[in-house]
């Protein structure tokens, strides 16, 4: 007599199991979409935590600002012949004791020398579209400022400019004519800067 053969098929990988019995079972169409389902989850869960890892290593401004009196915005915007300077710190504080202060009657800006503990001697100018709301403090007061640290190229020095926030003084609101001024200067500054583009 012949010997009997049989042939064991084995299923494609994912196309079916065996179940207890021996017999070979093909997953229900519910079945097969639920584990479909399951590796969509699984991929986007993955996709998730790898795009929130990469947002904690490459965020280019995580830390907070230096003080809650910092602005958003332009740093400069609001002062004359803004060129000159170069923004070295977007937003600074700085304290030390006011040793002299001008009213500057051309722009409008109210300049004070501030000499910080650390002994260096820095111009602060508050713009005359702030001083409604920014104090100007008196010679010999000890006082914290907030605003844009900058680098005036044209008188060789170091600045807070213009000064977003004082810790004390006095208000002294800009007049009309000094603000109209002001205005003026800036519209006949962009005109020159769009001119010096072309």
């Amino acid at each position: 007599m012949g010997s009997l053969c049989t042939e064991v098929v084995r299923p494609r990988a994912g196309a079916g199991f065996f179940d207890w019995h021996g017999s070979f079972t093909k997953p229900s169409r519910a079945a097969r979409h639920a584990r479909s389902v399951q590796r969509l989850e699984l991929a986007l869960v993955v996709a998730i935590a790898a795009f929130a890892g990469l947002l904690l290593v490459v965020r280019p401004h995580g830390s907070a600002p230096p003080s809650p009196h910092c602005r958003g915005g332009p740093a400069l915007a609001g002062v004359y012949h803004s060129p000159r300077l170069e923004v070295k710190k977007r937003c600074a504080v700085a304290s030390g004791v006011v040793t002299k202060v001008k009213f500057e009657e051309y722009d409008g800006d109210v300049h004070f020398n501030l000499r910080t503990g650390a002994g260096e001697q820095l111009v602060v100018e508050v713009i005359p579209q702030d001083r409604a709301v920014v104090p100007i403090p008196d010679t010999g007061a000890h006082v914290s400022v907030v605003g844009p640290q900058v680098w005036d190229t044209a008188h060789d020095w170091a600045e807070l400019h213009p000064a977003w926030w004082i810790s004390s003084g006095r208000i002294v609101p800009a007049s009309t004519q000094e603000l109209a001024r002001v205005e003026s200067l800036l519209r006949d500054g962009q005109s020159e800067q769009e001119v010096s583009d072309d």
